[in-house]
Formats: structure tokens, sequence, C-alpha cells
């Protein structure tokens, strides 16, 4: 099976993930929520990599994505990830992909009437495209990605329906 893996779990391995909520958390809560995180990570890539014949792609807007989220002052944990991402390999994010992720965006935004949450829209919007357009599975840990695969499909549908 070939999957996508999305920043945020890779984030969430590396230990990097900010706080997700508005309210205040106690740095014990945040040491255990980003323990449970990366936790859930580890135990997400270890299932595909014992797969056997699975393959394993990011982007490079993944790559750019990741790295920027470890402090200057991290220079070892940089270059671990640094090599470690480098095995990966890596997608090209082609015109098509644009133009479509620009497409299911504006259909789910004015369609069906969603947005993602997030700072990152257009971001996950295209990481969902890169990974449907190459036909993997995505491995997130977006809240959206099955809100995503419903809206997909029902893209999917407009778009026979139009091209008929």
């Amino acid at each position: 099976m070939k999957y996508f893996i999305d920043t945020n779990v890779i984030i969430d391995l590396l230990g990097q993930n900010k706080k997700t909520d508005a309210k205040r958390e106690s740095q014990e809560e945040e040491q255990q929520r980003k323990k449970e995180a990366q936790l859930k990570a580890k135990e997400q890539l270890e299932e595909i990599l014992l797969e056997e014949d699975s393959e394993v792609f990011i982007n490079r807007l993944v790559l750019v994505e990741t790295l920027r989220t470890i402090h200057f002052t991290h220079k070892k944990r940089f270059r671990d990830a640094e090599t470690t991402l480098e095995l990966f390999e890596k997608l090209d994010i082609k015109d098509d992909v644009y133009r479509e992720a620009i497409e299911f965006s504006r259909f789910c935004n004015t369609k069906l009437h969603f947005t993602l949450k997030g700072k990152c829209e257009a971001i996950d919007f295209l990481h969902f495209i890169t990974a449907k357009y190459y036909d993997l599975e995505m491995i997130s840990n977006d809240r959206d990605l099955e809100k995503l695969e419903e809206a997909y499909l029902k893209f999917l549908e407009k778009e026979e329906k139009d091209d008929s």
C-alpha cells in the first residue's frame, strides 16, 4: 500500500506539536498531550512500515512545514529530522494538483458550506489533493480528514455530472 504522511503526524512523532486549544494547559497537561500524540504517531507509522510492500511519501511542503517547527537552538534534532525526512520519497506538487485543490476548496466552501479548522486550511486541501492525485492513502491526525473524504466523494460526483 502507498501512503502520504501529513505534516501533523511527523510533527507529533518529533514531539514538536503545539497547543491545540485556546484554553491554557498546565505544563503537565501539555507534556501528557504531547506524549499521547507522539505515541499515536509512532503507532501509525510503525503499522505502515511493518506492512509488506508499503511505500511512504511526502511532498517538499511537508518537509518545510516539519523542519520549520524545530527550534533554532535544537541543531542535532534538526539535523536528525532532516536526515530522516530526506529518506522519504518526495512527490511533485504539479499544476494539476494546485488547480484541483483550489476547485475542491471552493466546492467545500460554496456547495457544502464548510471550512477546515486551523490556520493552514489551504495547505490541508493541498496535501489532501496531493494524496488523491497520486492515489495514496493519507495518514493524518487532522480531525477533518473524515469530513474531507466524504466531501471528496461529492466533489467527484459533481465532476462526473459536469463532464456528462
